[in-house]
Parts: C-alpha cells; sequence; structure tokens
C-alpha cells in the first residue's frame, strides 16, 4: 500500500471515530429557571464553583435590575480571554434595560496566564455550559439573546441550533475549524492529531504579545481540536434539521485570518437550506481593518467606537 493510500485510510479512520461522538453533543436535557429567584440561586452555584485559582477579574458575571426583565443577553467571551473582555460592551446592554449575564467559559479565566488548563477542555463542557447559561437566562429575561464570539461563537451556533427557547443566538466570528481546512474529512483528521499527538501550548513557542492582562498568553492543541469536535457536531446536527432558535444573527470580518470563513459559510448555507429563513448576515468590510477580537477594549489595534455602535444595532433592533 503507498503513502497515499495509507493517508487516505487514515483520514477514513479519523472521521469514523469523530462522526462517533458527534451525536452525543446535540444531546441536552433542558431545565430552565422557573423564575428569577431560581437563576439568581443557580448563578451563585456557578460562581461558587469556580473557585480561587481564577483570576478576580475573570469570574462569571450578572449585571441585574433586581427583577427579571423583558430582555437578558448572555455574553461569551473567547477561548483564551474571560469575562473581562465584555468590560465595556456589557453595560451598553444594561443601560438599556437588559440583564446581562457574562459567563467564564470552561478551563479559562485561571490567574495563571501560562497555565495548560486549556489542554482538558472538552466539548461536553462546552456544550454543558451552553445548556447551563441558557437555562439561567430563561429566569433573568422574557426574551433572550446569546451571543458569543470564536470558540463563544461556537457555542453561540450550537444555542442556535439546539435551543428554541432562545430568540437570538448572535454569532461572531465562529471558530468551527482549522483556518482555511475546510474539508470535512481533513477537519477529522486534524482533530484526531490533536487527540492522539502530545498537546502543544502555544505560550511556550509564540507567547501572545501585548494586549488584555487577564488573558492566557497561549492556546492548546488540545483545546482547539475540541472546540473543532464541537463545531463539527453542529454541522453535522445542521445537515439533518433546521435551527432551533427563533432568529440568527451571523456577524463576519473580512479581515479576520484567525477562523475558517469557508466552514463558516458553509454552515449558514446548510441553514438556509433547510428552510430557515429567520437568519441574518452581516460583515466589517476588509477595508477596516479589524482584528479577530473585535470586542476586548484591551487589545491592540481594536475598533471599538467603529464596532460597538454597529453590533449593538443589529442585535437590539
Amino acid at each position: 500500500m503507498g503513502a497515499g493510500a495509507i493517508l487516505t485510510a487514515a483520514i477514513a479512520v479519523a472521521k469514523a471515530q469523530t462522526d462517533s461522538t458527534l451525536d452525543e453533543l446535540a444531546a441536552h436535557n433542558d431545565n430552565p429557571a422557573t423564575d428569577y429567584d431560581a437563576a439568581i440561586a443557580r448563578f451563585a452555584q456557578v460562581q461558587a464553583e469556580e473557585g480561587d485559582a481564577i483570576n478576580p477579574l475573570c469570574h462569571s458575571k450578572l449585571m441585574t435590575h433586581g427583577n427579571k426583565t423583558e430582555r437578558v443577553i448572555v455574553l461569551v467571551h473567547g477561548m483564551t480571554n474571560c469575562p473581562q473582555q465584555f468590560a465595556e460592551f456589557a453595560p451598553l446592554f444594561f443601560e438599556h434595560g437588559y440583564n446581562v449575564l457574562i459567563p467564564r467559559m470552561p478551563r479559562n479565566g485561571l490567574a495563571d496566564r501560562m497555565t495548560e488548563e486549556l489542554k482538558y477542555l472538552t466539548a461536553e463542557e462546552l456544550r454543558d455550559c451552553c445548556k447551563t447559561m441558557v437555562d439561567i437566562a430563561r429566569g433573568l429575561g422574557d426574551h433572550v439573546t446569546f451571543l458569543g464570539l470564536s470558540a463563544g461563537g461556537a457555542m453561540a451556533a450550537w444555542v442556535a441550533q439546539h435551543r428554541a427557547d432562545v430568540d437570538k443566538a448572535v454569532v461572531i466570528a465562529p471558530s468551527i475549524g482549522f483556518t482555511n481546512l475546510g474539508a470535512d474529512k481533513l477537519t477529522s483528521f486534524a482533530i484526531m492529531l490533536t487527540h492522539y499527538l502530545p498537546n502543544i501550548g502555544s505560550q511556550y513557542f509564540f507567547p501572545f504579545q501585548g494586549g488584555p492582562q487577564y488573558s492566557y498568553l497561549g492556546y492548546s492543541s488540545r483545546g482547539i481540536g475540541e472546540v473543532m469536535r464541537f463545531g463539527k457536531s453542529i454541522s453535522k446536527s445542521a445537515k439533518n434539521e433546521k435551527p432551533a432558535a427563533k432568529s440568527i444573527l451571523v456577524v463576519t470580518n473580512a479581515a479576520d485570518t484567525a477562523v475558517n470563513s469557508k466552514m463558516n459559510l458553509a454552515l449558514v448555507k446548510m441553514w438556509r437550506s433547510r428552510g430557515y429563513g429567520a437568519i441574518e448576515e452581516y460583515e466589517f468590510d476588509a477595508d477596516k481593518k479589524l482584528i479577530h477580537d473585535i470586542i476586548d477594549p484591551q487589545q491592540v489595534q481594536q475598533q471599538t467606537a467603529l464596532v460597538y455602535p454597529i453590533l449593538f444595532d443589529l442585535i437590539t433592533r
């Protein structure tokens, strides 16, 4: 057997092994909070479980008006960042009457910025975080919006696909596959490699320079593989059924090289092909030269004065 045939066989095996786990990621037993007090109690439990190793800035946050409001928004950060990413964006919604829930993504937000904690991240943890936060949000507002950026964008896409009790899912630059790696089989092979090869922590080779002082200094190869597996489960579900959320807003950035635009476009096409029409798309032009993280004001070359008004209008109208 030649090298090409061996590689083809290996890719086929990887796809079969990966696909066997994807249906499980669609499973969820919803248990929405019945009222405001129940939601507050559940959020208090989330905070209590976070422990002392978390950066004080990075604990899950809740901005509340003291009662259930007409609207609530969940804001989910990207991998390596934490809820502090929304320090200046979240108040825009709170000042307009929203209750605002800002969860800490699993394995993120530790005070040790050189941590290898992300190598333990699983797609199941991402799914369960989505479920928990929607359940809490149900007790905080009548109209639920769920927004996520990057890996958080993948979480928003999962919510769009699976939660009928969400009124609007806002999917921003979702990270559902390697950049420029659009082939389904190759993605499965890449996921398998991240699982079986030793973990690679990019902070030891190319630590992030500048930017937020609360985010991690690098990625984990295994963590990235799990985010890809999570994203692949969403695509598989989208092939078989239309999204459950009442509406979806997909925001992309033509200058963004950190996510796979082909795979994101393919997901939107699958949603539309299932007869789902309640979807809106917006793309920031390449000439704006926006960075991947268009939210965190502490990022180098950030342009929040441009981005925030546009996003706020798209989300609230």
